[in-house]
């Protein structure tokens, strides 16, 4: 259609147009670009810029947008004809507008179905304050075209309301309609659907009749249908018949979609009786009967009644109800009796124990990708636990997981390096990159003992890092036998805050960092932890490149990848940890109780620790003087001058004790820090007096 008429049109019709730059991701950016200027006169059009219709009650004009293939190929059956109908190439008459006589402040109306996972808009009503491209170009290059461009028809809002919704209940019937099985019986399904929601039987013939000849099914005849829905529609109210429910099941509906569908009978039948946002009100609320308040599922705060009615005021501010008026009178609202965390679904609300409940899960949007390369993540893996049978069940343990989010492997996993930073985190980052930052978590050793533990209700895997207890050695066997109750349990104690003390089930994983070989006090028969200790050197090289591939190549999606593909037949997630030799070195160091000795009686300088030099061989035996103190070897005495900060001096020649005596600086380390061994073993002078050798 020549462009000059098609902008005299626009200009006698007394549209209010703006004009804006190309594009319509441009235009949408923000307002001031959208908005950026009025035009009025025919000569104010430049070729360009792209312009805009703007909808609602001043000009009375609507814009039927028409979202979907189905909607462009069933308008005509339902829309009144009308004398502007414009879109791109592709979808010529995806636009239609009208004049309402009876606009007034009427918001715009959107008409949604489901189509995956992701919602689809069907038909749209654009009212008062939306903006429609009339003209330009789209960002694909296509531009605006008209079918017609005269005098747009006159209606009334209701009536283009319900022809809208009708429209929008047949795009969904014929998007759903049965590619297998019988089509007489999904049609004789959705005709008691229509019944049982108190659609018109005109209304229902002319969308039944529309859908068929759409679909273009030869045995679905119009005169074999209309008898049927005659039939249906002679029935007493009170009489039971298959619909909604039945037609879900058999045809594979999510309840997303009946829902949606539910919306869209609403808004014929009355049952809509405000604006098209209250509806999205009640499917965002939730009353929780344990906490006695109100859930937002949006914003995921809780509000008493008084304070949800405030919050939702402006949007109900036309209409007869309150917020919560609405909501209790609403047949879709929900009340639940608590919070439940399970990421085995991801359904929004679930049934425990046949209590409804909100899964609180969020699902990370993270997408597997078997083409990106993980060989760095492997190295790392291989860098820090170079033993095979140890490396699979690492990795066994993160995959088995993964692959089985919302339960527990009854085993945590301890791994242990004497060097900071050599990269045990950064393989726990890439979990949390798979996971979702709110389903892995990082915490202190101290929220691990917290009474009470509100992380274990939602999360799937857990990383307490650097662990290590500071206190006694009995200290230490209380810290381990809380966290094997944590890791082995399916359930434990919680008490959160502002809530009482309540049992609740946990899916947490354990895994522990830590620089210290003493960390826990782990009994000798202990089966609850698989240990390793990772003697490797810090590798800048192959961290760096590991940084890169995580944060520049989408390193977590390969990762995923491999850990979802990884058989897993031998791994036994409710067994015992298998047995290392390292756990059997934890449990050495930790269980001595020298440790405690030598700590205590250094902090208060208790003699010999108040010298600023010891040797082992010296304080070996002294300490076996020492009545509770169990030792024997010159390397338990060294471990425990190591975790007092003790500082290690080879081969000294110390006069009358030897040679190559190992001197330890435990005091003033910055005055002996540059002496030479021979140096320091002349100033070393031994702690033993005459006394204490008798």
């Amino acid at each position: 259609m020549d462009l000059q008429k098609v902008r005299q049109a626009l200009i006698q019709n007394d549209f209010i147009i703006f004009a804006s730059d190309y594009g319509k991701k441009v235009v949408a950016e923000s307002w001031t670009k959208r908005l950026s200027k009025q035009v009025k006169q025919l000569s104010e059009f430049k070729d360009y810029n792209n312009y805009n219709i703007k909808t609602g009650s001043v000009a009375r004009v609507v814009d039927v947008d028409l979202d979907c293939k189905e909607a462009n190929l069933l308008a005509d059956s339902f829309l009144p004809a009308t004398g502007i109908e414009f879109g791109r190439g592709s979808t010529p008459r995806a636009h239609r507008l009208f004049k309402v006589i009876d606009l007034d402040k009427k918001d715009t109306r959107k008409f949604y179905d489901f189509k995956g996972k992701e919602k689809s808009m069907l038909v749209e009503l654009r009212g008062n304050d939306h903006y429609t491209m009339c003209l330009g170009k789209y960002d694909n290059g296509e531009k605006v075209t008209y079918a017609k461009c005269e005098n747009p028809t006159e209606v009334q809002w209701e009536s283009l309301q319900k022809n809208a919704a009708l429209l929008a209940i047949a795009c969904v019937i014929l998007r759903k309609y049965s590619a297998k099985g019988s089509h007489d019986d999904y049609l004789r399904l959705m005709v008691n659907t229509l019944w049982q929601h108190k659609v018109d039987k005109e209304d229902c013939i002319k969308i039944i009749d529309t859908v068929i000849k759409a679909h273009g099914c030869e045995k679905c005849t119009k005169e074999n249908k209309l008898a049927k829905i005659t039939a249906t529609y002679a029935k007493d109210r009170s009489e039971q018949m298959q619909g909604l429910p039945k037609l879900a099941e058999k045809y594979n509906w999510t309840p997303d979609e009946v829902k949606d569908f539910k919306k869209l009978l609403y808004k014929i039948t009355g049952r809509d009786v405000l604006p098209v946002y209250t509806n999205e009100f009640v499917d965002r609320i939730c009353y929780m009967m344990k906490q006695k308040k109100y859930y937002d599922l949006q914003d995921k705060e809780m509000y008493d009644k008084d304070s949800i009615d405030v919050k939702y005021a402006k949007d109900f501010k036309n209409g007869k109800y309150t917020p919560l008026k609405f909501w209790k009178q609403h047949p879709d609202r929900k009340v639940c009796v608590d919070f439940s965390y399970k990421p085995a679904t991801e359904a929004r609300f679930v049934t425990v124990d046949k209590k409804l409940m909100i899964n609180i899960y969020e699902k990370h949007d993270l997408e597997p990708n078997s083409k990106v390369d993980t060989d760095i993540y492997y190295a790392l893996v291989k860098h820090l636990i170079p033993h095979d049978d140890c490396r699979k069940h690492f990795l066994d343990w993160n995959a088995w997981i993964i692959q089985n989010k919302g339960k527990k492997v009854r085993h945590g996993i301890i791994l242990q390096s004497d060097e900071f930073q050599l990269g045990k985190g950064s393989l726990y980052d890439v979990n949390r990159d798979i996971l979702g930052r709110v389903n892995a978590k990082k915490i202190e050793l101290e929220q691990a003992l917290d009474k009470g533990k509100g992380y274990l209700i939602n999360s799937i895997m857990c990383l307490i890092d650097e662990a290590k207890s500071t206190g006694k050695w009995e200290e230490k066997q209380k810290l381990i036998n809380t966290l094997k109750i944590i890791i082995s349990e399916g359930s434990v104690g919680i008490r959160q805050l502002y809530k009482e003390y309540s049992e609740s089930d946990t899916c947490t994983n354990y895994w522990i960092n830590t620089n210290h070989r003493d960390a826990f006090s782990l009994p000798p028969n202990e089966v609850r932890y698989w240990v390793y200790f990772c003697e490797a050197k810090r590798n800048e090289m192959m961290l760096t490149e590991y940084h890169n591939a995580r944060f520049n190549h989408n390193l977590a999606a390969g990762v995923y990848a491999k850990m979802l593909d990884r058989p897993l037949s031998n791994f036994k997630p409710n067994g015992v940890a298998p047995h290392t030799i390292y756990r059997d070195m934890m449990t050495k160091l930790a269980d001595k109780p020298v440790n405690d000795y030598v700590r205590d009686n250094f902090e208060q300088g208790v003699f010999p620790f108040n010298n600023d030099l010891l040797t082992t061989v010296e304080l070996l035996d002294w300490l076996k003087k020492v009545p509770r103190v169990r030792v024997s070897r010159e390397v338990d005495v060294a471990n425990a001058l190591k975790q007092i900060g003790g500082i290690r001096k080879k081969d000294c020649p110390v006069r009358g004790v030897g040679s190559n005596v190992n001197i330890w600086i435990i005091r003033n380390h910055e005055q002996y820090k540059g002496m030479t061994a021979p140096v320091l073993g002349a100033e070393y002078k031994g702690f033993w007096t005459e006394a204490d050798r008798s």
